[in-house]
């Protein structure tokens, strides 16, 4: 292959990775929940807050997204089948803040891709993510973050 080939074939590769990541934003709804409860290192969240409305319909949210001042990074909170799955938004390759998506999580800084468990399917992270523990009841879900 000549340089000239190659520039354009990986122009095009580049360009069309921003267009699916671009159409994946577009479909993905993102709920960033600022009404919870954050003591001693505990997190608690109403399931409620995965409701949402798409097109003047409601829907059930694939994952939410928590901010808490204390920690640097976000959390996203998967609902995967009955259980719940609380994710560090911090890359393990080199540290940037990840994309949340349905059913992955992108880094926009070098690529890496991670599924809703938190463990890598693509690199260069070659670390899962930082997860935390976990519980429900009836009506909320509990993240320790120790």
């Amino acid at each position: 292959m000549d340089r000239r080939h190659f520039i354009k074939s990986s122009c095009v590769a580049c360009v069309g990775s921003i267009g699916i990541i671009t159409i994946l934003q577009a479909c993905t709804s993102q709920k960033h929940i600022q009404n919870f409860e954050y003591k001693e290192n505990k997190i608690t969240v109403k399931k409620t807050e995965f409701a949402g409305i798409k097109k003047g319909k409601y829907i059930l949210l694939p994952f939410i997204v928590i901010k808490v001042e204390q920690i640097p990074f976000p959390i996203a909170v998967y609902k995967i089948g009955d259980d719940y799955k609380a994710l560090y938004l911090q890359c393990t390759h080199q540290g940037c803040e990840l994309n949340p998506f349905e059913t992955m999580l992108v880094c926009p800084c070098h690529g890496a891709e991670f599924n809703a468990n938190g463990e890598v399917t693509q690199g260069p992270a070659e670390t899962n993510l930082r997860t935390f523990i976990t519980t429900h009841d009836h009506d909320n879900i509990y993240i320790q973050l120790v």
